[in-house]
């Protein structure tokens, strides 16, 4: 069942609106709802005052409507007499001072007094609402990671002691490190202090803090598993910016991955990125709407949309009602204030009734990509550790996606360690921290016939973000048959690229950053055109083994993308999907079966698309050659056969 939902709050309205809230849902499609993630304080007004009976009250109501729940716990979000009696929950900023009692998410995951009150709320819980039929998975609180950062005493204990396990002596850790740097060496792991500037011990305690939130995670999906078992867990992972955690590993703690889409703020990469090579992902907090945003009339639906092309199979919006009061009182929701219909429940009644007839066909699909984007957390935490966020692989990533999506269907994107055997293009930006695990994935990738395509900047640091003492790209400098001598960073700096093997790059502009390339064995694609690089490598290509390897030397502007994209899915075999007009998205889904094409037109203007014989109207069954597609609308195909 393709989950069609809503987030629901029934703990801030009034119990005689619920029946009005859960008939408006079941008329508009609705059958599920996500529930409870800040219920901590309707739940427990008092210390030992427990009442779930309101919640269950609402879960059955919704139940009777046909309408079941996701559940969350709840932690992370105490409610006002927690810090009271138990102050040291809070966490402390970098600057020595607890965090803010009126803002969410602020706790320390590892202090000891949060820990026991986290695990008795969550643990009630949970034990209370196992086996309710009208459950069909759980939650794990809200955006784990966002804003739990700490820089206690006790959490710097804690993190000695991660080193110390880590590490097992300081001599080993100052090797690691290098950490003689300004007499930076220690004698006694009670010595390390708090990250302030020195790289190495940043990048350090951002895995630390990310293991404290995975293994938060993994607490609670353990007890849900041997509570409540055959209930999947979930979580939500904030857009591609946020980094605090790497959900790569937290994934792995939970049943389905679950997503905040927030297609304004969040780059479709993003959808890819946290559904991966799964084939799905559940979409838990879905636009309805923002006070920053002006939202067109349609494309809230074509939003949602959008994220079932991309692989969900769960697509809950935020939120069903804009709140009266708080934070968030003029922010997301579908109803407004006063929780009457509007043009915002009319797409979500019309997507509803779509759904309805083809939710089977499509839950039944998957994104198949050629292709892929790899890029790593920990890649990100070393560039972030010296260099501003304009040079996160994650920016770079979005516009390499974007232009791919001009080309392909369907992308997946992933960790650079996960198996690529299956994908003919292999996009990896800015791939600066390499660890042996990824040299030998990738190696094994392109020896075994893949096209690995670099951008400059790649295999710069080793995995404690120490600079590799062979010339860069460091490990990877065999495989793309060129060394690299020094990295230009510079936001003034403009390049204009020359290429005879590719004339489409001729005049491709380039701005931020350059590598200055040194081939040896590869081959020159296309040189600097202008300044004193003029004629120097800009690109190069290498074979080895059966594949090859694409090294992209300079930050391409968006607009170079396309042309570079085009070679790059030429020299893989991967062919053109479909020649699509401006302002048309094309995706696809497949099964063995067969194959579900998505076309969305976000222009004003109708649009037709040539997709040639076999596509019928997934609704209809109609042959159509050449699809119309209305302005700001969708058509969906459907072709028989893999």
């Amino acid at each position: 069942m393709i989950k069609f939902g809503i987030q629901y709050y029934p703990e801030h309205w009034p119990q005689e609106r619920w029946p009005v809230d859960a008939a408006m849902m079941q008329r508009a499609g609705v059958n599920v709802v996500r529930m409870g993630e800040f219920a901590w304080s309707a739940y427990e007004p008092r210390e030992g005052a427990l009442d779930f009976s309101w919640m269950e009250r609402a879960i059955e109501l919704l139940g009777k409507h046909a309408i079941r729940t996701i559940l969350c716990t709840c932690s992370r979000t105490p409610p006002p007499w927690i810090y009271r009696k138990y102050p040291g929950v809070l966490p402390v900023g970098q600057d020595g001072l607890p965090g803010p009692t009126d803002h969410r998410y602020q706790i320390g995951l590892a202090h000891d007094e949060f820990v026991e009150q986290a695990q008795r709320i969550d643990g009630a819980i949970i034990r209370h609402f196992r086996g309710c039929d009208n459950i069909i998975a759980w939650q794990v609180d809200n955006e784990i990671g966002s804003g739990n950062d700490c820089y206690c005493p006790r959490c710097r204990k804690l993190f000695q002691a991660y080193l110390a396990e880590k590490y097992g002596t300081p001599g080993a850790l100052n090797a690691a490190w290098g950490a003689h740097f300004w007499s930076f060496a220690f004698s006694d792991f009670g010595e390390v202090p708090i990250p302030s500037s020195q790289p190495q011990l940043w990048i350090e305690y951002r895995r630390f803090m990310s293991r404290l939130n995975i293994e938060f995670t993994r607490w609670r999906a353990q007890l849900i598993h041997k509570l409540d078992p055959g209930k999947p867990v979930t979580t939500n992972f904030q857009n591609v910016y946020s980094s605090h955690t790497d959900n790569n590993e937290l994934a792995r703690t939970i049943d389905i991955r679950g997503m905040n889409h927030y297609p304004s703020r969040t780059p479709e990469l993003t959808l890819d990125y946290y559904r991966g090579s799964r084939g799905t992902v559940w979409v838990l907090e879905q636009h309805t709407r923002l006070q920053s945003v002006d939202t067109p009339e349609g494309w809230m639906r074509l939003w949602a949309w959008m994220a079932v092309a991309h692989g969900a199979n769960a697509v809950v919006h935020f939120r069903w009602r804009q709140c009266r009061w708080g934070q968030e009182q003029f922010a997301d929701g579908l109803l407004p204030h006063s929780g009457q219909e509007n043009r915002f429940y009319k797409e979500l009644s019309r997507m509803g009734a779509e759904l309805k007839p083809v939710a089977d066909m499509i839950e039944h699909t998957e994104p198949r990509s050629p292709a892929a984007i790899v890029y790593s957390y920990e890649s990100r935490w070393g560039v972030n550790a010296r260099f501003s966020r304009d040079l996160d692989p994650a920016t770079e990533a979005i516009d390499y996606h974007k232009a791919l999506a001009r080309r392909v269907t369907a992308i997946d994107a992933m960790d650079p360690r996960e198996d690529l055997a299956r994908y003919r293009l292999v996009i990896a930006p800015r791939l600066w921290m390499v660890d042996e695990q990824t040299a030998a994935n990738l190696r094994q990738y392109v020896e075994a016939g893949g096209t690995l395509c670099l951008t400059f900047g790649s295999g710069v640091v080793d995995e404690y973000g120490k600079s590799f003492d062979q010339p860069r790209p460091g490990p990877l400098r065999d495989l793309a048959g060129i060394t690299v001598s020094d990295l230009a960073y510079d936001a003034g700096l403009h390049f204009k690229l020359e290429s005879n093997a590719v004339p489409a790059l001729n005049g491709a502009p380039g701005y931020l950053a350059a590598d200055e390339i040194h081939p040896e064995g590869a081959e020159v694609i296309a040189t600097h055109g202008i300044g004193w690089r003029r004629g120097q490598p800009a690109i190069t290509a290498h074979k080895a083994g059966k594949g090859r390897v694409i090294y992209v030397g300079v930050r391409l502007e968006a607009t170079a993308l396309p042309a570079l994209v085009h070679w790059l899915g030429e020299i893989s075999g991967i062919s053109q999907r479909f020649e699509r007009p401006e302002k048309v998205s094309v995706y696809e889904r497949a099964c063995d079966e067969y194959r579900l094409l998505f076309l969305i037109n976000w222009s004003d203007v109708g649009q037709i698309l040539e997709v040639g014989k076999g596509w019928r109207d997934a609704f209809s069954g109609e042959p159509i050659p050449a699809v119309t597609i209305p302005p700001n609308d969708l058509r969906i195909l459907r072709r028989d056969g893999g």
